[in-house]
């Protein structure tokens, strides 16, 4: 009997992300930078009970876009991914 193999984190995120991601490829496409633009607003000028969750979910959209691209990305890409998570998490801190 031939074993089945589990997929992989990366496979099962893929495959559990793609409707997600489908939405997002249909929307206009500045809709996406200026709801991330505008939560970054948010966190920045709101008060903390709005700001932080506001900060939280750029923080995970961010991660999960990176973590999706990762592979596909050039050396400069993945810097700037890490870079723009590290001004996420250093605006919420500045916030506290």
């Amino acid at each position: 009997m031939p074993e089945t193999s589990q997929p992989s984190l990366r496979q099962s995120m893929e495959r559990i992300s793609r409707p997600a991601l489908v939405r997002l490829t249909a929307l206009p496409r500045l809709v996406v930078p200026l709801v991330t633009l505008a939560l970054v607003a948010v966190g920045a000028f709101a008060p903390l009970p709005i700001a932080i969750p506001a900060f939280v979910l750029v923080f995970l959209f961010i991660a999960w876009i990176s973590y999706l691209s990762w592979p596909a990305v050039t050396t400069s890409g993945k810097i700037i991914r890490a870079i723009m998570l590290v001004l996420i998490i250093i605006l919420t801190i500045t916030r506290l």
